[in-house]
């Protein structure tokens, strides 16, 4: 017993000196799924975290994808700036989104809605039939007060259940230069 606690500290020790150099020299503004950075550099994520593709890149925007398990860390980047983490659930059901919800409600508050479905959806099994044929998505999102990133829980028929940490204003600017085309 005294053997695996051991192996656990020195797997601990070993690991610190990684995050807290990343959070130093990059703007981490948020740790996410254990791995990822609000804010720091992809360059150095995939410096860290070696992946086994190349990373798609579309002008001043790239990302790349990581599995963990049967689901997907999406993780993407403004100028080498993580401004998204994303991870996919390969398992979409009501019970799973039910169950992030209560978690993300218990950690964020109450989430505004931002879903859309036709006007005869009220209630969640309808909304869920609704995204199954591309009729609709759920969208919830938590922008903690303060905070320069926020939280997104969807589901919609192309990715299913996916929870998104975001970077504001990183966002914001790839945005901006997608849509005057730089």
């Amino acid at each position: 017993m005294l053997i695996p606690g051991f192996v656990l500290l020195i797997v601990l020790g070993l690991s610190a000196p990684a995050v807290g150099a990343e959070t130093s020299g990059d703007s981490c503004m948020k740790r996410v799924f254990i791995h990822y950075c609000l804010g720091g550099s992809l360059n150095r994520l995939l410096q860290q975290r070696p992946v086994k593709m190349q990373p798609i890149v579309s002008g001043e925007r790239s990302g790349v994808i990581y599995r963990t398990g049967r689901d997907k860390v999406y993780v993407m980047a403004f100028q080498d700036r993580i401004y998204k983490v994303l991870q996919s659930y390969d398992s979409p059901s009501q019970v799973a989104l039910q169950r992030l919800l209560r978690r993300l409600g218990n950690k964020y508050g109450k989430p505004q809605d931002l879903g859309h479905f036709p006007s005869s959806m009220r209630n969640l099994t309808a909304k869920i039939g609704a995204v199954r044929r591309g009729e609709g998505e759920l969208i919830y999102r938590w922008q903690p007060p303060g905070s320069a990133w926020r939280v997104e829980l969807s589901w919609t028929r192309k990715l299913g259940i996916s929870l998104a940490y975001l970077a504001n204003a990183l966002d914001r600017q790839q945005r901006e230069a997608a849509e005057t085309g730089l």
